[in-house]
């Protein structure tokens, strides 16, 4: 009996050791993850309701390229702002992804914008990573949290959407009970690292910000990290012994494969979300004209095409059943001709982003069509 009291005290003993250790080790090291933290708590509280419905917003740190007078809310431009001060009724709304979100941060662009674009309000939902999913979601938000009911959408679908949708978002999706999509949350403590999985920062971001005294922001930091590797523990378990963990790692490389060669499964689901959001906006009677804009990669256009698969066709493929929509296809127009652009050189580091003198070609081409 006194060897187990003596155990038992050993084991408690040591238990307290160690987490004395591991405690001092945070106290004076937790701060280095606290880096990429929401500076304010309103924006992290934002972000953090949303996020739940739409996976994820524009980082806190672009609010840096909207000026005052183009935001509708300080906080309000982690979804969405406003790129003229046109005082009409009337609205135009942009959807998607980078593609659409470069243009906060064009300056040039953004001018044009303000300045030729007087007599409908202009409203900018592009985000990073938004494929047709996300921008059905966000699609309910703008209407049913913000009152925003556009007369005019131009919806963008990116190359790589193939990919988010059926890597990053597929197994994320959340329908109701008469099969319609409601959101597609992030997931918690994700095995996989990814760019717009956010949630980590999130925990640290509001254990700074809600707490004063270090001691306290050391304790739910450690909290955090026994949690987190419980479920990782349990992740682990489902992927390596269930062999049913639903989710997989979703780099650049990988996106670009579904590009390189065609992956069948990829791009049926990619037809069934098309089609899905497509009906959504079919339905909304305050909708006069609906544009979709596809655009091709600079891998799309070498001699022979790197990529292969190429979204502004399926686009017009799913399009063929919806004809109140427009499609905007920028393969077929740098096909039929070839200088476009007048720069050849003109695109980003990454092959996959226009420099802002072709940008500013591509938005004045949209807008042309879009107006006429």
């Amino acid at each position: 009996m006194k060897k187990l009291i003596f155990n038992v005290l050993i084991f408690f003993i040591s238990s307290v050791i160690l987490y004395l250790l591991v405690f001092i080790y945070f106290f004076f090291t937790f701060e280095k993850d606290f880096k990429y933290n929401f500076q304010s708590l309103e924006n992290l509280n934002f972000y953090k309701e949303y996020s739940k419905k739409v996976h994820h917003l524009r980082p806190e740190h672009l609010l840096r390229q909207l000026s005052d007078t183009n935001l509708l809310d300080k906080k309000k431009g982690l979804l969405f702002n406003k790129l003229n001060n046109s005082t009409s009724d009337k609205i135009i709304l942009f959807q998607g992804d980078s593609w659409f979100e470069q243009i906060n941060g064009f300056q040039k662009v953004k001018d044009y914008l303000a300045n030729t674009q007087k007599n409908i309000k202009i409203i900018n939902a592009g985000i990073s990573s938004y494929s047709p999913s996300l921008m059905n979601v966000q699609f309910n938000i703008l209407e049913n949290d913000f009152d925003i009911k556009p007369d005019v959408i131009v919806v963008y679908v990116d190359q790589t959407d193939i990919g988010d949708e059926f890597c990053r978002y597929r197994n994320l999706r959340v329908l109701d009970e008469t099969g319609n999509l409601i959101k597609v949350p992030y997931e918690d403590f994700p095995i996989h690292k990814d760019p717009f999985n956010l949630h980590e920062i999130l925990i640290f971001s509001e254990i700074e910000l809600k707490n004063n005294s270090k001691i306290i922001k050391t304790q739910k930091y450690l909290n955090y990290k026994v949690i987190k590797s419980l479920n990782r523990i349990k992740k682990q378990y489902q992927k390596k012994i269930k062999k049913n963990y639903p989710f997989e790692k979703c780099g650049w490389r990988k996106m670009v494969n579904y590009l390189k060669s065609p992956n069948q499964a990829a791009i049926n689901h990619f037809e069934y979300v098309l089609k899905e959001y497509f009906k959504k906006l079919n339905r909304k009677k305050y909708l006069k004209k609906i544009f979709v804009v596809t655009h091709p990669h600079k891998l799309h256009l070498t001699t022979p095409p790197e990529y292969k698969v190429d979204v502004s066709y399926i686009v017009e493929r799913v399009l063929l059943d919806f004809s109140k929509i427009n499609h905007i296809n920028f393969s077929e127009i740098i096909s039929k001709n070839p200088n476009f652009y007048k720069d050849e050189e003109g695109w980003m580091w990454d092959k996959s982003h226009l420099k802002e003198t072709n940008y500013f070609i591509f938005i004045k081409k949209i807008l042309k069509i879009v107006n006429s």
